[in-house]
């Protein structure tokens, strides 16, 4: 029997889909299916663990959709082949625009993609591969934040969070590029996951990232935080504002 040398793992909402790329991918004995995720936060837990050569992704999935998947793994510099499959074809123009050249139209006719998984193959033995256990290394993934939201997990860089808001027994995460993550976690909870890194709690309700801060104002209890495109401004307490500004003056 053939070794499997290859690594596959298969994106989508749809178990049907999914299902059909699997029984495809029969044909080539060389090709191991080692994951599956029906969304993208379940799709980057998997790919962290897995490590795929191929990652076969559907981008219209319930949640954040597969583009941000595909922003996340070229941010970080991670090899694999990506392999859109979509049943919207505007979809390629995205997927030339991100660099992945692989795409594939619902529903899938097993001749093209037999065609392109040959394709794929020649591509990745012809290549000099480098090894994605070195780049993962490089990555810090231990850094990513794991933290529940309303149905399901959620991975943030604690470097990409602005700062954070308490709501009840819930956590609104503002993020430097203005989405904003719902936890099922109260902030003393964040607060203690984030005390290795440089967040400051300027009051009952605000957890700042201090690498964001531009100023602090003890006249009228406020501060400053600087966003990738705006500032916002949040007010604390009198002695945290207080002893936020000493921290500003010392830095």
């Amino acid at each position: 029997m053939t070794s499997k040398t290859h690594t596959a793992l298969i994106v989508d909402d749809e178990k049907d889909a999914r299902d059909l790329i699997k029984y495809m991918l029969k044909e080539f004995e060389e090709i191991e299916v080692v994951a599956e995720a029906e969304n993208t936060e379940s799709a980057l837990l998997k790919f962290i663990e897995t490590k795929p050569d191929i990652v076969f992704l559907d981008l219209v999935m319930p949640g954040k959709n597969g583009m941000e998947f595909i922003e996340l793994i070229q941010r970080q510099n991670l090899e694999t082949n990506i392999v859109i499959v979509s049943a919207y074809r505007d979809m390629a123009i995205e997927a030339i625009k991100n660099e992945v050249y692989d795409f594939l139209l619902k529903p899938i006719g097993p001749r093209k993609f037999k065609t392109l998984v040959k394709k794929i193959l020649q591509r990745i033995d012809k290549s000099q591969k480098v090894e994605l256990d070195k780049l993962l290394n490089s990555v810090k993934v231990d850094t990513l934040l794991k933290l529940s939201s309303t149905n399901s997990h959620v991975l943030i860089d604690p470097d990409d969070i602005l700062f954070c808001t308490a709501e009840g027994s819930y956590t609104h995460i503002h993020l430097d590029d203005g989405k904003v993550e719902l936890a099922n976690t109260y902030l003393g909870k964040i607060e203690d996951i984030l005390e290795n890194y440089s967040f400051f709690r300027i009051g009952r309700s605000h957890l700042i990232n201090l690498d964001k801060l531009w100023r602090a104002n003890k006249s009228d209890n406020s501060c400053i935080l600087r966003a990738k495109e705006k500032e916002v401004k949040l007010y604390g307490s009198k002695k945290q504002i207080k002893e936020l500004c000493k921290i500003d003056l010392r830095d």
